[in-house]
């Protein structure tokens, strides 16, 4: 009887149990859980790092792409400065240069142009090599070459135009200014070189309306004036040059104009 018992609660117990196991299996979870395990988890690994090796290759490639790109256009920079340099043979054409240089450094704010003059040592090694060519016989040992002497100066009339602002820079670089005139002697002697071209002198009135100026600190209200009739005469007009017979006239500093340099002469 004992063991017919326990029998019958072998019995009870697989029949109470089996809907338990078979609800145990129908479970959500456990099929999820099914998917990351096993061969399951290692094909969506590998999965992932082939997904990351891709995006790894084409980052290279875009990279190594954009390096290309900067080097092939850091060649072309260096291919024109080189050619440009190629092409400039005589002092003429390294002064037209220089005034290019200048008249681009002008149209920027005064205070990174000044940042700008300090730091840029393009524009005197130019003028070092401009220096270290041989002068002709005839030249006059008093002033540089293509100067003209007259009266202890030496002046350089411009064959290129600029602005008033780049004539002065071109002037400043060389420890010189802008044509000053003093006298009826000196103002003869630039009216026979400018021949009624207009050439910037360094003369304006920056700080304010008809408070004119020379650059080198010559007081204006005792030194001589050649004014032509009626001028100056524009509030827009702050800078002067050398026009008709020598006379002065006011004209916007922006104008495009011939520019006479002076410095005292060597003794």
């Amino acid at each position: 009887m004992a063991g017919e018992q326990a029998y019958d609660g072998f019995d009870n117990f697989s029949l109470e149990n089996e809907p338990k196991q078979k609800r145990a299996k129908q479970i959500p979870g456990s099929r999820f859980k099914s998917i990351f395990s096993g061969k399951g988890l290692m094909v969506l690994i590998f999965i992932l790092l082939g997904v990351f090796l891709i995006l790894l290759v084409t980052g290279v490639i875009k990279c190594s792409e954009t390096n290309e790109t900067v080097e092939e256009f850091q060649s072309q920079v260096q291919m024109q400065v080189s050619h440009a340099l190629n092409n400039v043979s005589d002092r003429t054409e390294l002064r037209e240069l220089e005034l290019h240089i200048l008249s681009e450094v002008s149209r920027m704010s005064e205070r990174v142009m000044a940042k700008l003059l300090k730091n840029n040592n393009l524009i005197k090694i130019m003028i070092r090599r401009l220096e270290m060519l041989p002068e002709p016989a005839s030249q006059n040992l008093q002033c540089p070459r293509h100067w003209i002497y007259f009266n202890e100066s030496c002046y350089y009339f411009s064959t290129s135009r600029a602005s008033w602002n780049a004539s002065n820079l071109y002037c400043s670089q060389r420890e010189t200014h802008l044509l000053v005139i003093n006298s009826l002697q000196e103002q003869h002697f630039a009216t026979s070189e400018t021949q009624s071209r207009r050439f910037w002198i360094g003369l304006t009135d920056h700080k304010g309306e008809n408070k004119w100026q020379w650059i080198d600190g010559t007081d204006y209200t005792k030194s001589p004036t050649y004014w032509m009739p009626g001028e100056p005469n524009s509030l827009d007009e702050s800078c002067a040059h050398l026009w008709l017979e020598g006379s002065w006239n006011d004209a916007p500093c922006t104008e495009i104009e011939y520019f006479v340099c002076e410095m005292d002469a060597q003794q």
